[in-house]
């Protein structure tokens, strides 16, 4: 089974980013931006067990997601994204999750 190519899955791909990478962060998200060698924008998501239980953990991880569905098509291609989940961001609705993480990108000049 071939692994999904927009998404971060290797540990060693998530320790590049946070050594490389540029660190942004707001209120809800930290985000660490590095450049690939493919034409595609690939994201991964982590976050703590500090953050809540997995039925938060993962209701955040769907709240990045489909935010990151929605500005995809806005975003410079060829880029890593991680994007690390702090405790605040359990209560987030969804268009808040995707105006903060809107305000990320674009501090990060990865929106076209």
């Amino acid at each position: 089974m071939k692994a999904h190519p927009d998404k971060l899955t290797r540990k060693s791909e998530f320790q590049l980013g946070y050594r490389i990478g540029r660190k942004y962060w707001d209120r809800y998200f930290v985000i660490y931006v590095r450049a690939n060698n493919s034409p595609t924008i690939r994201l991964g998501i982590t976050m703590s067990k500090k953050v809540g239980g997995s039925i938060k953990r993962n209701r955040v991880r769907r709240l990045v997601r489909e935010s990151f569905r929605h500005l995809k098509s806005q975003l410079r291609l060829g880029m890593d994204v991680i994007v690390v989940g702090r405790r605040v961001a359990t209560g987030l609705k969804c268009q808040q999750a995707q105006a903060s993480l809107c305000r990320l990108f674009r501090r990060a000049k990865l929106v076209s």
